[in-house]
């Protein structure tokens, strides 16, 4: 069974109230399954923005195995710039291509998205305008890291990020952005329908129509 040792540094030792340990793990453990483990022991640290994990001195792939002796480093972002969250929710339009360009590697043969947006719909004489989105928000962001480190987990994908909007949304407007970064398609497909179909069934998000005769009502699932 490999040994591994795992090491915090900066703010992220602070919120893991250490600095170290070690840690058995199974054979074929990858960096992504560790990192559920620090987020579910350390849940200060598991809703922490732009944590990165690094390999023997050298930042990884969420998909890479770890060998008996790797040394983990949990590294928060360093001074002089902070990534973007990768998991978030937004009352300010979506921006794609920033999210897109944060998650660029060179170890990418794939990179997916998938953007709802608010589309046109007619009810009897009246014509859908724009909607409301709502949500519990620390549940929402919960459940959407946790989804997104499934997705680390089951597909061999490199990052994903998801952006949901909140407030009001006119027509045409993205309501919710996921992009997964995978060395090949396939990886990145799946992840990506995964990611989705999770997001919309375990976020507590809810939506509220918003129509031409002033008339309001809440979605409910079909």
């Amino acid at each position: 069974m490999p040994r591994i040792h795992i090491r915090f540094f900066g703010p992220a030792r602070d919120l893991a109230r250490t600095a170290e340990l070690s840690l058995d793990v199974e054979d074929n453990t990858t960096v992504g399954q560790i990192a559920g483990v620090i987020g579910e022991n350390y849940p200060e640290l598991g809703r922490a923005v732009g944590i990165r994990l690094a390999v023997n001195r050298e930042y990884v792939a969420l998909d890479r195995v770890l060998q008996d002796r790797d040394e983990v480093a949990v590294i928060p972002p360093v001074s002089g710039g902070a990534e973007l969250p990768r998991v978030s929710l937004t009352n300010d339009p979506i921006d794609l291509d920033a999210l897109t360009a944060e998650l660029q590697s060179h170890e990418a043969g794939a990179v997916a998205n998938f953007v709802g947006t608010v589309r046109a719909e007619t009810q009897g004489d009246k014509e859908l305008r724009a909607l409301d989105y709502a949500a519990y928000e620390d549940m929402a962001i919960e459940q959407m890291r946790s989804i997104r480190r499934r997705a680390g987990e089951k597909y061999s994908i490199l990052d994903a990020a998801i952006v949901h909007r909140l407030g009001r949304v006119p027509l045409g407007e993205a309501s919710i952005a996921v992009i997964v970064v995978a060395a090949h398609r396939d990886a990145a497909f799946e992840a990506l329908r995964y990611i989705v179909d999770a997001v919309k069934t375990d976020a507590p998000i809810w939506k509220k129509d918003h129509w031409s005769d002033g008339s309001e009502s809440w979605v409910t699932p079909q």
